[in-house]
């Protein structure tokens, strides 16, 4: 306000003076100087706004005690959720567990961060399938982070998924290399996410980026990008070193500590270190590393804390005040178990809540299983599958398809997708376990059976070269077929036909109307039972 006073005596000399100060100049003097008051004015009431939603997230933290030499702050991290979230036989969510950890570091330290590594999408509940995402970012923003990044599989389910995930009322989400340079079609382009954030925990300054990895494709290798190829708007830089380098020289002088909330794996965790000064934490993910103890590199301290919600890691740090420097660590992994972390009720209300639809796909049986079967068996009930609910007259599918066997006994869809999880690469196309549909002559079905020996058949077996079959592939040989055939195999280009869940899921539903279990063949021949034990 040291403008306003000047304008003030100003202003006074001016009314003291009058014959030295026309009227018409004195009114035209008047209004210039009430619109520079009322600017300055408002602008002062914009900064002290800006200033207090600043002061809103940090003030999650007890202020600075004056005269502290040294300041204790915890970090309780995790990564790679995968969709984890489904309550157990007693009811509890592993997030709940999780959630109650972080409560209980809380009151031993009030000045505790709470951070996510990203990937919180795929390979778990099925609920997020049913919902199609929705399910998983309503757990997500339940949780009460206080800063996250974003994970390659977070962007599965789309951009408008992408962008809802990322705005979160009580987390910083992080993503230095991502930006949006249009609108997309809807007007919905503003993301939540911001490339940098600071955060005053106590008496610590801390500046927080966020990175993300490279995204895959339907071969399960890492490309260069982009995850989008109808969404150009959306660009990510894959040069991890310039980005952190510039944030670096931006933002370090002003903080006390730069913490890195990373999503690219223990290996390009190393190399950042290793090449970019400054950092002074990482807090990694991607990679699924449960790490014992933290590693030093350089001057950089790295953590990470494993994947699909089975451990936390927690990281305490003592700051010394007076020199700015952190004075000592500890770093600790806890068994997010039963008895070893603690239950939010509150949080696993919430959790349930929100599952409450999908209850029935994820506890109530829908189908059986006669015998217990390995993957390979598993893998020939998706082509007998094929069959029947796709129409097609042969199937091939990969026991690497399947994570795992089947137990013996009943079977819900949840168990299906366990057995045939989704991973949607590129994103927010179909899974790499997808079928697809195409036609093809016997003579390349012929070739196609001799060219992936190790994948299961099913189907028509006294092939005619000359006649035509519709032929169920999984994604990534539907898609690129020179790439495993040599050359295409297809008439016509091939049509997605539906995830293997999915479609096994259609199949053990007939069978269980027609009284069969899913591992039954209608119809059984002494064959056909000789066969089936076999099996």
């Amino acid at each position: 306000m040291q403008n306003q006073s000047v304008l003030h005596r100003i202003w006074f000399e001016i009314l003291a003076r009058p014959r030295l100060f026309p009227l018409h100049f004195r009114y035209h003097l008047f209004r210039t100087c009430l619109v520079f008051l009322l600017t300055a004015f408002c602008g002062g009431l914009a900064q002290d706004c800006q200033g207090a939603e600043a002061a809103g997230l940090s003030s999650r933290w007890p202020v600075c005690a004056p005269g502290s030499a040294s300041q204790k702050i915890s970090f309780v991290h995790v990564s790679d959720m995968h969709a984890r979230y489904n309550p157990d036989a007693r009811g509890t969510s592993p997030m709940a567990r999780m959630r109650g950890f972080v409560d209980q570091v809380r009151g031993e330290n009030p000045h505790t961060i709470f951070s996510n590594g990203g990937d919180d999408y795929e390979k778990g509940s099925i609920a997020e399938e049913l919902s199609r995402g929705c399910s998983t970012r309503q757990v997500v923003q339940a949780m009460g982070y206080d800063v996250r990044t974003i994970g390659n599989h977070d962007f599965a389910w789309g951009l408008e998924e992408l962008l809802a995930y990322s705005r979160d009322a009580t987390a910083v989400v992080l993503a230095s290399n991502t930006s949006m340079t249009a609108k997309t079609d809807n007007g919905a382009s503003e993301p939540g996410w911001v490339d940098y954030a600071e955060i005053t925990v106590g008496c610590v300054r801390i500046g927080f980026l966020g990175l993300v990895s490279r995204p895959w494709n339907e071969h399960g290798e890492q490309v260069d990008g982009p995850y989008y190829e109808d969404h150009p708007e959306l660009q990510t830089d894959f040069n991890y070193a310039a980005v952190a380098r510039r944030i670096v020289e931006e933002h370090r002088r002003d903080v006390d500590l730069l913490v890195l909330v990373s999503h690219l794996g223990l290996g390009d965790d190393i190399r950042l270190a290793r090449e970019v000064e400054g950092i002074d934490l990482i807090l990694g993910g991607h990679s699924h590393t449960t790490m014992t103890q933290a590693q030093q590199v350089e001057n950089t301290i790295i953590l990470h804390t494993g994947s699909h919600a089975e451990n936390l890691g927690r990281f305490d740090i003592d700051y010394d005040l007076r020199a700015r420097r952190i004075a000592g660590s500890r770093f600790a992994i806890v068994a997010n178990e039963e008895g070893a972390a603690p239950v939010s009720d509150a949080a696993n209300r919430e959790i349930v809540g929100i599952l409450s639809p999908y209850q029935e796909a994820i506890e109530e049986d829908f189908a059986r299983l006669d015998a217990g079967r390995n993957q390979q068996e598993m893998a020939r009930i998706a082509a007998r599958a094929a069959l029947q609910i796709l129409g097609a007259d042969a199937a091939m599918i990969s026991p690497q398809s399947t994570l795992k066997g089947g137990a013996p006994g009943g079977v819900t869809r949840q168990e299906i997708l366990d057995i045939f999880p989704v991973e949607r690469e590129p994103s927010a196309s179909p899974g790499t376990t997808s079928l697809s549909l195409l036609p093809a002559t016997g003579a390349d079905l012929l070739h196609a059976r001799a060219s992936l020996p190790d994948f299961v058949y099913e189907g028509v077996e006294n092939i005619d070269p000359a006649a035509i079959y519709t032929i169920a592939l999984p994604k990534a040989q539907a898609w690129r077929q020179v790439r495993y055939f040599g050359r295409r195999i297809s008439l016509v280009a091939p049509v997605p036909a539906g995830e293997l869940w999915e479609i096994v899921g259609k199949f053990g539903h007939e069978q269980n109307k027609a009284n069969l279990a899913l591992d039954e063949r209608a119809g059984k021949t002494r064959d056909d039972l000789i066969a089936l034990l076999l099996f």
